[in-house]
């Protein structure tokens, strides 16, 4: 009877592991509450749905707002399907000096596209180390962005890139730059009878760009992760964009590493230097995974690597 009782004690602890979601777990609740699903076939159609019930919650691929319904992270009793909105399908296209990519875009479509595994690079690197095949193949990158997780490979890297986000509403199209679109924690600049409708992603022959994370096991959250994106005239640097994930409620800008490299060659003293700003005054969560401390030593290593990987 005591190596029963102890068989299920261990059951039952690994079982709690292999249902955390980045530190959180309800025993009590592991589906979802009741709720009721809108499928709209057009933008107005579901903008206006969710105009007219405050309570209701998007859908994209599902793959990340699914897992936390089922914890009851999340349980919004009404859910607007994007599945069948013809305008934001799966569509990648170059419009000169920007890819163009509908917001229903899956991992899998981003990363083996040939345009961006050319002119974006970073990006098709992000897409292509999300979690595994099963989600890489359903998970989309306007859900990715809109869900405003700091731990998201996609949110980290469009920062990097300075993305534009195209979104419609009820009142009409708009425009706004990556740049302040997550506020906080799983919190965007979106209006609530908002949808994404594309991404818009700069890119210039000049650009060297990467995306580095360290997780645990390939398919779990990041621990941290850093995307870099710099402009190069001859040997130096002209400009730079460094985002970090996990580094804070949001994604981040490392400002001070940005301005510190402009117009210096990345050599060995200038890379050290500039990982030291991006992470100088940083306050990192912590939980389960990493303390703030050791996240912030990962952030920097992170910075120090990108910075080396790149050719200039």
């Amino acid at each position: 009877m005591e190596s029963l009782t102890l068989l299920f004690f261990v059951v039952e602890v690994n079982f709690r592991k292999l249902f955390k979601l980045r530190g959180l777990f309800n025993s009590k609740h592991m589906r979802p509450a009741s709720f009721s699903v809108f499928r709209p076939l057009s933008l107005k159609e579901a903008v206006g749905v969710l105009s007219e019930n405050d309570d209701a919650k998007v859908l994209a691929g599902g793959q990340s707002l699914i897992p936390m319904m089922k914890l009851r992270v999340f349980s919004p009793p009404k859910l607007v399907s994007l599945q069948r909105v013809k305008e934001i399908q799966p569509k990648i296209s170059d419009e000169g000096g920007y890819i163009s990519i509908n917001s229903l875009t899956t991992y899998e479509d981003i990363a083996h596209n040939g345009d961006i595994r050319q002119k974006l690079p970073a990006l098709a690197k992000a897409a292509g180390e999300v979690a595994d095949q099963q989600i890489r193949n359903r998970g989309t990158i306007g859900g990715n962005v809109c869900h405003g997780d700091s731990a998201a490979n996609l949110g980290v890297t469009l920062l990097a890139l300075g993305a534009t986000l195209v979104i419609e509403g009820v009142r009409g199209e708009r425009k706004a730059g990556i740049d302040g679109f997550h506020t906080g924690p799983f919190s965007v600049a979106l209006e609530h009878d908002e949808v994404v409708k594309r991404f818009e992603v700069p890119y210039d022959n000049s650009s060297k760009q990467t995306f580095m994370k360290i997780s645990k096991t390939a398919t779990t959250w990041p621990m941290a992760s850093v995307a870099v994106n710099i402009s190069v005239s001859g040997s130096t640097v002209a400009k730079a964009r460094i985002a970090l994930g996990v580094a804070g409620p949001t994604v981040l800008r490392a400002h001070r590493a940005e301005a510190y490299l402009e117009g210096k060659s990345l050599s060995a003293d200038v890379v050290a230097k500039a990982a030291e700003l991006a992470v100088d005054g940083l306050n990192p969560p912590s939980d389960i995974h990493a303390d703030s401390e050791y996240r912030a030593h990962l952030l920097k290593v992170l910075t120090r690597r990108s910075l080396e990987s790149l050719e200039v």
